[in-house]
């Protein structure tokens, strides 16, 4: 058992610091503000566990039995009631108040309560958008979805399958069914490593590092998620030619090219290839939306910097190499999606107050 640790702002006495100054600017801002706020409304409540090491205690993060607590007040009973109803697991780091998939709930699950109105604010946002038919969070798609993936059955929604933060249903003027996939983040460092790599053991990730996309004409037969375990029967490689994936784009690349970010943006088209091969949907888009001051998610990491060209700005234009012309991935900071909702007027002056003092925007 590891030691228990009280972690501490800066400041604050009896417990750890240097924990706050290995964060990036933008995460240090947003774990102030976020204290801030749980001081100014809960300042009886002392610091919360985190999940992965419960000894470990931090200011930013809720005790437990204080889940609600998490969400936008008038509207957390309906989003409790939406994760029971659809069998949607709730993540681990939900009382972290850093937590993205709490955060994609406060600010777009008024939008699925009001189509109409998500309809005038996504307009400007989502090209050729007539109107929104419906949104649905921690978003799985069918089961047969989950089966050509080769995903686990024993899998739900929000665990163990791709899940996409929120799925914007909208119809065009010509009544074509489109689905925007959003890939939602707040203070994270970059979209996600591949699970198998991060906790394989050395000789793993030595096979990952070693793999290319052009050593063999099955690269997949090399891949640490193909190995017929549990959780280990993915599908993904033989999927990428439907889903417009050229992997000849990785050639410069040493090493497996989905071992980081990639990895999740991947799964996220493939998904969207099923749905819309499986005619559930006409057309389909990724979608990331962010915070603009988070520039270390954009960042390329470097196993995949020998691909930069003179026009790649940061990961999504790095991902977009690789994919068919008529579908590339989509960037919209929540800066953006904020002033589109000033601009349809006051909506809930309520939540839009809680937004602003939440989350700074």
């Amino acid at each position: 058992m590891s030691e228990s640790i009280n972690h501490v702002l800066p400041g604050k006495e009896n417990g750890d610091t240097s924990w706050f100054f290995r964060q990036n600017d933008f995460e240090q801002r947003e774990i102030l503000r976020q204290v801030e706020f749980k001081n100014k409304y809960w300042p009886e409540l002392g610091n919360g566990k985190f999940a992965k090491q419960p000894q470990h205690t931090y200011p930013h993060i809720l005790p437990n039995g204080n889940v609600r607590k998490v969400y936008y007040e008038p509207i957390a009973e309906k989003i409790l009631l939406y994760l029971e109803n659809k069998n949607i697991a709730l993540h681990t780091e939900a009382l972290n108040l850093k937590s993205s998939q709490v955060a994609c709930f406060n600010f777009l699950f008024p939008f699925r309560l009001d189509l109409p109105l998500a309809t005038r604010i996504l307009q400007p946002l989502l090209l050729r958008l007539g109107a929104v038919t419906g949104i649905e969070f921690e978003y799985t798609g069918p089961i047969k979805a989950t089966k050509w993936l080769g995903e686990p059955l024993g899998g739900k929604r929000g665990q163990n399958r791709t899940s996409i933060d929120a799925a914007i249903f909208w119809n065009d003027d010509e009544l074509e069914r489109h689905d925007t996939l959003i890939e939602w983040k707040y203070t994270e460092h970059n979209f996600g490593v591949c699970g198998a790599f991060r906790n394989g053991n050395n000789q793993d990730k030595t096979k990952c590092r070693l793999l290319t996309t052009t050593q063999s004409s099955n690269p997949a037969y090399h891949c640490q998620l193909t190995g017929g375990k549990r959780h280990r029967s993915r599908r993904y490689w033989e999927h990428f030619d439907k889903a417009g994936i050229s992997l000849q784009e990785f050639s410069a690349v040493q090493g497996c090219p989905f071992q980081g970010p990639l990895y999740q943006l991947m799964r996220q088209f493939l998904l969207g290839t099923y749905l819309k091969k499986s005619n559930i949907v006409d057309q389909f888009e990724v979608v990331s939306m962010d915070f603009a001051g988070n520039k270390s998610l954009h960042q390329i990491p470097k196993h995949l910097q020998p691909m930069i060209q003179q026009d790649t700005q940061n990961v999504i234009d790095l991902w977009n190499m690789s994919l068919c012309a008529d579908n590339k991935m989509g960037h919209i900071t929540v800066e953006e999606l904020m002033v589109q909702v000033d601009s349809v007027g006051i909506i809930d002056a309520n939540w839009r107050g809680y937004i602003a003092e939440r989350y700074g925007v």
